[in-house]
């Protein structure tokens, strides 16, 4: 077996024949080796991997020169634990690499991958993180989202093209999870409005209240003060990220109720969308999901790639 590339058909890793003799003879010098009872070639040990680490809206690929790919099959929230991936990669001799942990991806995409180094592996090696994989696993997981019934509220007072805007962004990123937008209810900045809004939206059946112009320092806001006095509570007033860092949590005894301090937080990227891909695959809006989300929460510049593929979609 080969160990570098002889030619563009003679590959690291290709088998040697009696029919590549010629070019063996042309190259001059080459390096092979032989494997042992019990080794498992790359392309081999590659797909075995793949098979292992993939799950539920994960297909993997056939692999090419020794790495294999896992690729989404639906749209959903990519989950990885970061100590089975080290602990696999700690072995030798394999590696497996994949998005970011609370990655939003669509169908098609790629999630996560792996790579024999060598031209073969010792069948144990490949043993040892099958037993990782199948008793400390999943490695890797792509939740697939909620068409979570949506009810929209706004307390700014909106001129035409403003409103077209909101109210398109506001289509745009909760179709590309299948929610379902039942209201959107642009409502005065007063403690009877903000209430009836409240009620209405329980009495649609929502699972999800999405409030724009609450002001994020004014604990007296009637999107906190009336959520409260309808049966719900405020768990988190401001995310640990830059730009939206105005972001709140709250609950309604059945909905979840995210806030932005305005209507342009929608038409932007910003905390919310690094939020919104748990809440549609949780069906819920908790503290930790938010709080978690500081690490990586300085998004302002570079960090577009870790967006939700909203064009793409």
């Amino acid at each position: 077996m080969l160990v570098h590339d002889l030619s563009h058909e003679l590959r690291k890793g290709s088998v040697l024949r009696p029919e590549d003799l010629d070019a063996v003879r042309r190259a001059g010098e080459i390096h092979v080796v032989e494997l042992e009872l019990g080794d498992v070639h790359e392309d081999a040990a590659a797909t075995r991997l793949a098979a292992a680490l993939s799950g539920p809206g994960l297909e993997a690929r056939p692999p090419v020169q020794s790495q294999a790919r896992l690729i989404a099959t639906r749209r959903g929230l990519v989950r990885v634990h970061g100590d089975l991936i080290e602990a696999i990669n700690e072995l030798g001799g394999v590696s497996v690499f994949t998005v970011m942990d609370g990655q939003a991806v669509a169908e098609g995409e790629e999630v996560a991958g792996c790579k024999i180094t060598p031209v073969a592996v010792p069948g144990r090696v490949l043993d040892q993180a099958e037993t990782i994989i199948r008793d400390r696993g999943p490695v890797v997981q792509l939740l697939g989202f909620m068409p979570l019934r949506t009810f929209v509220v706004a307390t700014e007072r909106l001129k035409p093209k403003a409103r077209e805007l909101f109210r398109s962004a506001v289509t745009r990123k909760l179709g590309w999870y299948g929610a379902q937008v039942l209201a959107v209810r642009e409502v005065a900045r007063t403690p009877e409005a903000v209430a009836a809004a409240y009620r209405e939206a329980e009495s649609m059946g929502a699972q999800l209240v999405l409030f724009a112009g609450a002001s994020a320092i004014d604990p007296l806001d009637p999107a906190y003060a009336e959520l409260v006095s309808v049966g719900g509570e405020l768990l988190q007033l401001g995310a640990p990220m830059h730009p939206g860092s105005m972001l709140w949590l709250g609950r309604l005894p059945d909905a979840a109720v995210v806030g932005v301090a305005s209507c342009a937080g929608f038409g932007r990227s910003s905390s919310l969308d690094l939020l919104l891909p748990f809440v549609f695959a949780y069906g819920r809006a908790d503290s930790k999901d938010l709080l978690r989300l500081g690490h990586g929460g300085l998004i302002e510049s570079g960090a577009g790639r870790r967006f939700p593929p909203y064009e793409r979609g």
